[in-house]
């Protein structure tokens, strides 16, 4: 098994290393390690393809040497990405302090509705944040509140939202879901709430309407996926 991507990762590793044989990382230190240089710690989608990856062959190298770890907890959540459209477009006219005071105001409007619809900031990275919902009705809800209250600052986001069993890394969720909104979130327009099948089948009933956008093939997940926007009720 090739478990060092590359000699960077390889440096990492002999780092961490030096408390002995016996010595095992948690699988969020490992991650951290073998992808936060490498990809800046930014949320995007690759860095979200990768980061899973570095997590499998961890747990393959424990497994090889003889070592455990617990089973992973698996529950089932909502994930809901965000980013701005045309960011870089935007710090490269605005400046860095311009940029950086709109940018926390961003963030203010997108923690209030997180809060306000009862949803878990995962994590946030430039313009992009990763939250779960444990309802999926109200997670397309926040995501449309979430658009509608960035507009007054002159910008729009994009959404990407996926329903789907998500492994639980140290308190994190990870996994295939993930992976899934995020690259649905790649793929939403201006203003958009852009959604998978999933989502659409878990909510009918809600009053959320639907348009088709069609099928598409995600980078790196397999088969076709229909994919909807979503019209808030």
């Amino acid at each position: 098994m090739n478990l060092f991507r590359s000699e960077e990762h390889a440096r990492s590793w002999s780092l961490y290393t030096r408390a002995g044989d016996d010595y095992v990382m948690s699988v969020s230190d490992w991650a951290t390690v073998f992808t936060a240089s490498l990809f800046k710690n930014r949320l995007d989608t690759d860095y979200l393809l990768y980061a899973d990856a570095y997590v499998r062959d961890y747990r393959q190298a424990l497994k090889d040497m003889g070592k455990s770890i617990p089973a992973p907890d698996r529950v089932l959540a909502t994930v809901l990405i965000t980013d701005i459209v045309n960011s870089t477009g935007l710090l490269s006219s605005m400046g860095d302090k311009a940029w950086n005071q709109l940018l926390d105001r961003h963030n203010e409007v997108i923690r209030s509705e997180v809060e306000r619809w009862r949803g878990h900031e995962v994590s946030t990275a430039g313009d992009s944040f990763f939250v779960t919902f444990d309802g999926t009705a109200r997670a397309v809800q926040a995501a449309h509140a979430m658009i509608k209250g960035v507009l007054p600052l002159r910008i729009e986001i994009r959404a990407g939202l996926h329903t789907g069993e998500v492994e639980i890394v140290d308190g994190k969720p990870a996994g295939a879901a993930v992976h899934i909104g995020a690259r649905i979130s790649a793929l939403a327009g201006p203003s958009e709430v852009l959604v998978s099948r999933t989502v659409k089948e878990t909510i009918i009933g809600s009053g959320i309407g639907f348009d088709d956008r069609g099928t598409h093939q995600l980078k790196g997940v397999p088969g076709e996926w229909q994919l909807y926007a979503t019209v808030p009720s």
